[in-house]
């Protein structure tokens, strides 16, 4: 077995943290749970574990902030400990537990998303450490939340309250937020600077399979997994607002633009390419890339909204309000909204659907893109279900659109990088060649 070296962005806090938290957890088991087939059509499906507890894993937490990822690489430590001080002492289950946490690793490294220089810099940092990448989780975000209209909530409640919590239209955001790369704030943060990560990394990410015996087919993929939301709604002008400056969802819209993107990258992943990427191919056969959504959960982006403190209990009531209602995406504990993106992580590749038919519901064949989405039932207990996700109806090109000019802007990126002599991941000769 090789080594899983798993990046995690943005966990630091709310879902990364809860990401990083599930994914220790399920490691310590020789069987982890989030690792079984969950859909129909997979049942009794089984296929190797990520990793042996010789391997461990190596887990590289990328925050901005050093400070905060360093009390939070300690509390993971910490709840690692906690879970498996539960598990019987003498048993072969602790044995294993015990080996795996004695070969975990929690590094962290620093990149500010909102900065292309600094994501570079990020590249350049783990293609001098690390020999391969297997996991890349894009998990980091941000809105430009301003306050909340109090009068637009209730209306909503009154209306569809199981809409007003999957689709919240009274959290008022600023429009025009610009970058210090004078490109849209959140755009940059939630759709372009990952993509920036995922081209810089690119090497890395297609040397995982080379790490695996050849005669052993179908070769494991590296995986990139890109957190959209159930909130994902297209309300941006593609032609005039692309970065969603002017659109006063910007949110909203930036996670209808992931799911866009991925589907146009699982799209070309399956079309003949040549067996090594090139440096201006953003696609390749060796990286597999997914969608995955943490349902609804309360974070600190949500709670900064709610002051004073009574109105975070208030929000926390309505959440527990809905979920009896049946609304099916509420949770309240960042280890719970992790299940879907743990399962991307571990389950073997033919485990996980690649049309919305996974779940297989019915009769006719759904061949719309899956999401894969964290459900909860009246009690709170996680599962992973499937959000399928349709082209834009207008506008059905939008996913070739984005690709294409994140492309185009990275690649100036790239080329003015080189300008000045600093050079990127792909170009600094620390990263394999492609």
């Amino acid at each position: 077995m090789v080594r899983p070296i798993i990046i995690v962005t943005g966990a630091n806090g709310g879902v990364g943290f809860g990401v990083c938290h599930r994914l220790l957890v399920q490691l310590s088991q020789p069987q982890p749970p989030d690792a079984q087939p969950v859909f129909a059509k997979h049942a009794g499906t089984s296929g190797p574990v990520l990793a042996s507890a010789s391997e461990g894993v190596t887990i590289i937490m990328a925050c901005r902030d050093l400070q905060r990822a360093g009390a939070a690489r300690a509390q993971l430590y910490g709840l690692l400990d906690t879970h498996i001080a539960k598990i019987p002492r003498g048993t072969k289950e602790h044995e294993y537990a015990l080996e795996f946490q004695r070969n975990v690793a929690l590094e962290i490294h620093r990149v500010d998303l909102s900065s292309v220089r600094s994501v570079f810099d990020f590249g350049k940092e783990v293609s001098q450490k690390y020999p391969y990448i297997s996991h890349l989780i894009c998990n980091a975000g941000l809105a430009t939340y301003s306050h909340l209209d109090y009068w637009v909530f209730f209306r909503q409640v009154f209306e569809d309250p199981l809409d007003a919590v999957r689709h919240p239209m009274f959290n008022v955001q600023k429009s025009g937020a610009m970058s210090q790369d004078n490109l849209g704030h959140v755009w940059q943060c939630n759709v372009f600077g990952h993509y920036v990560m995922y081209r810089t990394l690119q090497p890395l990410l297609s040397r995982y399979s080379s790490q695996f015996d050849t005669a052993s087919e179908p070769l494991p993929q590296a995986r990139v997994l890109w957190m959209s939301s159930v909130d994902a709604l297209a309300t941006y002008d593609p032609d005039t607002d692309w970065q969603l400056t002017k659109t006063d969802t910007s949110y909203q819209s930036s996670k209808a633009q992931i799911d866009f993107l991925v589907m146009e990258l699982a799209r070309r992943d399956h079309v003949p390419t040549p067996s090594s990427p090139s440096s201006t191919s953003p696609t390749s056969p060796a990286i597999g890339h997914y969608l995955v959504s943490p349902g609804i959960t309360a974070t600190k982006m949500a709670a900064e909204l709610l002051r004073p403190y009574i109105l975070e209990l208030c929000m926390l009531a309505f959440f527990y309000f809905v979920r009896m209602l049946g609304s099916p995406h509420v949770n309240f504990a960042t280890y719970k909204s992790a299940v879907a993106a743990s399962h991307v992580t571990l389950a073997p590749a033919r485990c996980i659907p690649t049309t919305a038919a996974g779940e297989g519901m019915g009769e006719e064949e759904d061949t719309r893109f899956p999401k894969l989405t964290v459900f909860s039932d009246r009690l709170g207990r996680e599962r992973v279900g499937i959000d399928p996700v349709a082209a834009w109806d207008k506008h059905p090109d939008e996913g070739a659109r984005i690709l294409e000019r994140c492309e185009r802007l990275y690649q100036a990126f790239v080329e003015r990088e080189k300008g000045s002599g600093e050079g990127t991941a792909n170009g600094n000769g620390h990263a394999a060649s492609p």
